[in-house]
């Protein structure tokens, strides 16, 4: 049985400025859960601010230099965007995303998030391309790995994860993220302890200061869906807005991004539990045993043309619906272990 890493405090967590550097195109679509419009590498054109806090890095900043020795999560969170880093030693903990190329088969392009074991309060997203080495290195839970990339975040109008601080290379300078696998077939890395306390006390930081951010987190006591329709989950349009909502929250006021767990439009052949949709029911959805799932960034971004076509149009920069903020922090679980939802149906009368 895992252990999990007792933490005591409420972490600061956080944000900085998002600015972006490595440029766009010549890349297949991303997944079909948060496509953009093209633009996959670090490429937002904003380089102002985040959550109002001025970046105050210089986009020039030379990124042909050598990463060198290893650093910590927090350390790399806090150099300027482009900025070579490398991380030793760090575990993969959740696959987000990840694709096989249709070209040559072999290479395989993910997103994943890994976490420092030796400071397991610090974690942080990586992208991976087709063409970043080993090309054919497919993460998997569990392994241990050296990084030697770029720091940056996602582009502002990424869908869902704009903003978002991450590693990955540095295509605009054609310079690559190199991937060293130290050893395969690992054990996960277990969630940290947290209250809801814990992260509600996160909203008021930046990610540059994060303590639980871009880690697996277990938010621990029984815990209630108190809202199905929270309105930083809406989809903002100019058609039916305030009809869909990608997540739902609970006690504490904990958003759950349910992406990997809701009943699929399509009507799917997975098997899901969409206890959002079982709230709307009237029924009442509690998790006895709390949830678990990757804590990290979310934000909206509205199609140009207020369509609804969100994963496909031209879109504006991403903001938390309802408020002036750029991102907000949720959970991500992976999959319906990480609920143990009960729902209790509502009794006719």
């Amino acid at each position: 049985m895992e252990l999990r890493n007792k933490l005591g405090a409420a972490a600061l967590l956080a944000a900085t400025a998002m600015a972006s550097l490595a440029g766009c195109g010549g890349r297949d679509d991303d997944d079909n859960k948060d496509a953009g419009p093209g633009c996959t590498g670090v490429c937002s054109t904003d380089a102002g601010t985040d959550a109002g806090t001025d970046a105050g890095t210089d986009a020039g900043t030379d990124a042909g230099t050598d990463a060198g020795a290893g650093m910590t999560v927090a350390a790399v969170r806090k150099v300027p965007f482009g900025s070579a880093v490398t991380l030793r030693n760090v575990v993969v903990h959740t696959i987000d995303y990840e694709k096989l190329s249709d070209q040559n088969q072999t290479s395989w392009r993910s997103r994943f998030w890994v976490v420092d074991p030796l400071k397991p309060t610090e974690g942080i997203s990586v992208e991976k391309f087709y063409d970043d080495t080993p090309d054919n290195y497919h993460p998997q839970p569990g392994d241990v790995i050296d990084i030697e990339g770029f720091f940056g975040s996602e582009a502002n109008f990424e869908q869902f994860r704009g903003r978002r601080q991450r590693i990955a290379n540095d295509f605009r300078n054609g310079k690559i993220m190199k991937i060293t696998v130290k050893s395969t077939g690992g054990t996960r890395i277990a969630p940290n302890e947290v209250t809801t306390e814990n992260l509600a006390a996160s909203q008021a930081f930046v990610q540059a200061d994060a303590g639980y951010l871009g880690t697996r987190v277990h938010v621990t006591g029984a815990l209630s869906l108190t809202n199905p329709q929270p309105t930083a989950f809406m989809r903002v349009d100019s058609a039916d807005a305030g009809t869909v909502y990608y997540g739902y929250e609970l006690t504490g006021g904990v958003l759950i991004n349910h992406v990997n767990t809701r009943n699929q439009s399509d009507g799917g052949t997975e098997g899901r539990c969409d206890f959002q949709a079982a709230a709307l029911d009237g029924g009442a959805v509690s998790f006895p045993n709390g949830v678990t799932g990757v804590f990290d960034t979310y934000t909206f971004a509205a199609c140009e043309d207020g369509g609804t076509d969100i994963l496909n149009c031209r879109r504006v920069d991403g903001k938390v619906p309802g408020t002036t903020r750029n991102y907000t922090y949720v959970v991500q679980p992976d999959n319906c272990a990480d609920l143990g939802g009960v729902v209790t149906p509502v009794v006719p009368e």
